[in-house]
C-alpha cells in the first residue's frame, strides 16, 4: 500500500470532517443564543404588554415570584437608548442581561435570566460532536487503508508484472486477479504486449528469413571460390584475389550467424522461466568449456564460492551470455593462459565473473554497442550486443572492465542484484 496515498487521503478526508464539525458547531451555538435571545426579549415585550406604563408595573408586578417561576429577575431601570444583550459568568452560574426600553418613558426593563441549563446542553451536544469526530476520525483511517490497498494493490501486482520481466516476460495479465474496475486497463495491456509479441515473432521471422536465404549463396560462391582455387598454383596472383573473397565471404556468413542469434535471442525472450540450480548449470558447461580451452593449449579453471542458488531464469538467454564471454576470453587469452569463472556473492548481489589474461579493453567505448569490436576481433560486433539483449531481458547486470590485480586482462561479469531476485516472483535459495 502507498503510504503517501494513504495519507492523503487520510489528510483530506479528515479536513473534510473538522470542517463540517466546525461548522456545525457554529450554527449550533449560534442558533441557540439567537434562540435564547429571542425567548428572553419575548418575555420582556409580554410583560410590557401587559405593563404598558412603567408606574403600573412598579405597582402590580411581582418580581419575587416571577423569579421563582420562571428563574429571571426583572426590575425598571433608567432610560436606555436601545435594547442591548450582554453575557455573564457568576461563578459557574451563566446569565443573560437584557436591558430594554420601555415605550414613552424614561425607564427601562432590566432582565436577568439564568441560561446554565442550556449552556449544559450546549457543552454536551459539543462533547457528542467532538466524540463523532473521534469515530469519524477512526472510521477515515479504516476507509482510506480499504481504499488505498483496493486502488494501490492492483497497481502493485500490475507494477510487479512489468517490473519483474525475466520471469513473465510479454506473458498476459490475468485480469481475474484485479478488481473489476482494473480490468479494461489489464486488457489494455494485455493489447500492448500481443502487438509487441506479434512484432517481435515478425521481426524474428525476417531476421532468420533473410540469413537463411543469404546463407545459400554465399555458400554457392564459396564452393566455386574453392574450385577455381585449386586450379591455379601458389605463385599465381590470383589465389591472392580468391583467398581474400573466400576471406570476406566468411566475415559474412559470420555476421549472418550473430543475425540468426539475434533473431533467436527475441524468440528466447518467450521462453517460460525454469526453477534450477544455476551452479550446476554453469559447473556443466564449465566442463564443456575446460575441455575446449585445453584444446587451444589454453588453461581453464572454476571456483564456486556456493554451491547451490536456486532462482527462476531462461536458461537459453543467459547460456547465451554466459557462452559469448567464455568464447570471448578464450579468443583474446594467448596461448598457455588462463581463464577463470569465478562465482561469488556480495552484499547485494550474485556475481559471475569470467577472467582473462587477454589484451584488456578500452572502457571509454560503448563495448555493448552493435558492430562495436576490438581491432583485433575478427567477429562481425554483435556478440556482446545480443548478450546486452538478453541480460535486459533476464533483469541481469553486465559490466566488461580491465583487471584490478595488476595482471593484464578484463573481467566480464553477469550480475544478479538481490533486490530484483530476492522478490517473491523470483525466490531462490541459497546454500
Amino acid at each position: 500500500m502507498s503510504s503517501s496515498f494513504f495519507l492523503e487521503i487520510t489528510v483530506i478526508m479528515t479536513a473534510m470532517l473538522i470542517a463540517v464539525m466546525i461548522f456545525l458547531s457554529f450554527f449550533i451555538s449560534s442558533y441557540f443564543n439567537r434562540s435564547i435571545e429571542k425567548r428572553v426579549i419575548g418575555d420582556v415585550e409580554r410583560i410590557i404588554s401587559i405593563y404598558p406604563r412603567g408606574e403600573k408595573f412598579l405597582k402590580e408586578f411581582n418580581g419575587l415570584n416571577l423569579n421563582r417561576i420562571f428563574g429571571f429577575n426583572i426590575s425598571l431601570k433608567g432610560k436606555a437608548k436601545s435594547i442591548s444583550i450582554k453575557r455573564e459568568q457568576i461563578e459557574k452560574r451563566y446569565y443573560i442581561k437584557v436591558i430594554y426600553p420601555y415605550p414613552n418613558s424614561d425607564s427601562s426593563i432590566e432582565l436577568i435570566r439564568d441560561i446554565t441549563d442550556e449552556k449544559s446542553i450546549l457543552k454536551n451536544i459539543y462533547l457528542i460532536m467532538l466524540l463523532i469526530t473521534i469515530v469519524g476520525f477512526i472510521f477515515i483511517i479504516y476507509y482510506a487503508y480499504k481504499l488505498s490497498s483496493q486502488l494501490i494493490n492492483p497497481l502493485n501486482r500490475l507494477t510487479n508484472k512489468f517490473n519483474n520481466m525475466n520471469e513473465s516476460i510479454l506473458q498476459p495479465i490475468d485480469t481475474k486477479e484485479l478488481p473489476t474496475e482494473f480490468e479494461k486497463l489489464a486488457s489494455a495491456f494485455n493489447t500492448l504486449i500481443n502487438k509487441i509479441k506479434t512484432s517481435i515473432n515478425y521481426r524474428k521471422e525476417l531476421y532468420v528469413g533473410t540469413a537463411h536465404e543469404l546463407k545459400t549463396p554465399l555458400a554457392v560462391m564459396r564452393l566455386k571460390n574453392q574450385i577455381t582455387l585449386m586450379k591455379y598454383k601458389k605463385s599465381d596472383n590470383i589465389r591472392e584475389t580468391l583467398q581474400q573473397n573466400m576471406e570476406s565471404i566468411d566475415t559474412l556468413n559470420n555476421m549472418i550467424h550473430n543475425i540468426l542469434e539475434y533473431g533467436r535471442a527475441e524468440g528466447g525472450q518467450f521462453e517460460r522461466p525454469q526453477r534450477l540450480n544455476i551452479i550446476r548449470l554453469i559447473a556443466k558447461k564449465a566442463e564443456e568449456y575446460e575441455l575446449l580451452a585445453h584444446s587451444r593449449d589454453r588453461d581453464f579453471i572454476y571456483v564456486f564460492e556456493t554451491e547451490r542458488f536456486m532462482i527462476n531464469i531462461q536458461p537459453l538467454l543467459f547460456m547465451q551470455i554466459f557462452q559469448n564471454f567464455v568464447q570471448n576470453a578464450l579468443r583474446f587469452t594467448p596461448e598457455g593462459g588462463l581463464v577463470k569463472v569465478w562465482v561469488h556473492t556480495d552484499e547485494e548481489n550474485f556475481i559471475v565473473d569470467i577472467i582473462d589474461e587477454g589484451i584488456g579493453v578500452d572502457e571509454s567505448q560503448n563495448l555493448f554497442a552493435p558492430f562495436k569490436r576490438s581491432k583485433k576481433s575478427t567477429g562481425a560486433g554483435l556478440g556482446l550486443f545480443l548478450a546486452q539483449n538478453a541480460a535486459e531481458s533476464m533483469g541481469v547486470i553486465l559490466t566488461l572492465k580491465n583487471r584490478s590485480d595488476g595482471v593484464r586482462g578484463a573481467v566480464a561479469s553477469i550480475i544478479f542484484p538481490f533486490e530484483r531476485f530476492l522478490h517473491s516472483n523470483h525466490s531462490h535459495d541459497l546454500d
